[in-house]
């Protein structure tokens, strides 16, 4: 008997984990999505043009070419005024989503779930299909794909900490930028307005969403009756950095392996992302007032070791400062 299977969520993970499961012969997939994502300019929401280590391998395992997707690779970053060399870069989501759902169509209507062997739920913030979180953490998140006139000097690939979150600008391809920000502390809107960013920049698009920072052990169901989680729905995204890309795809690698055990799966899900947790006691610290010292600052400094950045632990214990500090 054919396992007749639904994802609930077209964005990254879920085009991921659709392209997984066609390759490992599973030809009963529909995958569904809500009419919003596909009513913005880009196609996608939210954006999130940026990743990190792991994306190349991640991208390799769905049978395409990651050096198709690469928008560009800085060198560095500036964390606030310091210069970090920096294994990041921002690539083309759109593409790359669109490339995963090469040969299928996306249905827009509420499935009858009881007709399904397997609900996968990909909804990300939403969380549609599983239990809600008690103690959620999620931030606000505000961000554009903008133009720079190309008389004008080139912005840098930048972040600046903050509100207890932070602003970012990612080069993309040309003339265009990925820039956007989040704080728990400070509405992200008037956090760019105050630092400039967007000044002589016309907008492509934007979007304002939530972002879930709860990190999987707080996110637990990951498996209720026949619907299993997936990427952020199950709080795979880094609570430090606000990256769910990488962890997110790799959640998916992680289901197709351990898909008849749900036990496997919660199991191999946190033992994965374990370092998660940690970064979730800080980011709780930050925003209940209290003080941060170097054991915090060392999970920063492994936070920037994983995503390829060299910062010192003194740099770090700075950083972390900032991160309280009004914008």
């Amino acid at each position: 008997m054919r396992t007749k299977i639904a994802i609930m969520g077209a964005g990254m993970v879920g085009s991921y984990l659709y392209r997984l499961l066609c390759n490992a012969g599973y030809d009963n997939v529909t995958l569904f999505d809500t009419k919003h994502r596909s009513q913005t300019k880009c196609g996608i929401h939210p954006c999130a043009w940026g990743t990190s280590n792991g994306f190349h391998e991640l991208v390799k395992a769905a049978g395409l070419d990651p050096e198709e997707y690469i928008l560009k690779k800085p060198e560095y970053l500036m964390m606030d005024e310091v210069k970090v060399k920096a294994d990041l870069m921002s690539f083309d989501k759109p593409r790359l989503i669109g490339d995963l759902l090469r040969d299928t169509s996306i249905t827009y209507s509420t499935p009858d779930i009881g007709e399904y062997d397997r609900i996968i739920d990909a909804t990300g913030i939403s969380r549609a299909y599983l239990p809600q979180i008690e103690n959620d953490a999620t931030l606000e998140c505000i961000q554009y794909k903008a133009l720079r006139d190309l008389n004008r000097e080139p912005l840098e690939n930048r972040t600046k900490l903050g509100n207890i979150g932070y602003a970012w600008i990612f080069p993309l391809s040309g003339n265009s930028y990925h820039i956007g920000c989040g704080s728990f502390k400070a509405a992200p809107h008037i956090m760019l307005r105050q630092l400039g960013w967007l000044d002589d920049c016309v907008m492509v698009c934007g979007c304002v969403s939530m972002i879930r920072l709860t990190a999987p052990k707080g996110s637990l169901p990951f498996v209720h009756g026949n619907i299993w989680g997936v990427g952020e729905s199950i709080g795979c995204v880094a609570p430090m950095a606000g990256d769910g890309i990488v962890p997110g795809m790799k959640s998916a690698q992680i289901l197709l392996q351990n898909w008849d055990d749900p036990e496997e799966y919660t199991y191999a899900i946190l033992n994965e992302f374990a370092w998660m947790e940690d970064e979730r006691l800080v980011i709780d610290k930050l925003r209940q007032g209290k003080t941060i010292g170097m054991k915090d600052a060392l999970v920063l400094k492994k936070n920037s070791e994983r995503m390829g950045m060299e910062i010192g632990l003194k740099e770090a214990a700075m950083l972390m400062k900032r991160l309280l500090n009004d914008v």
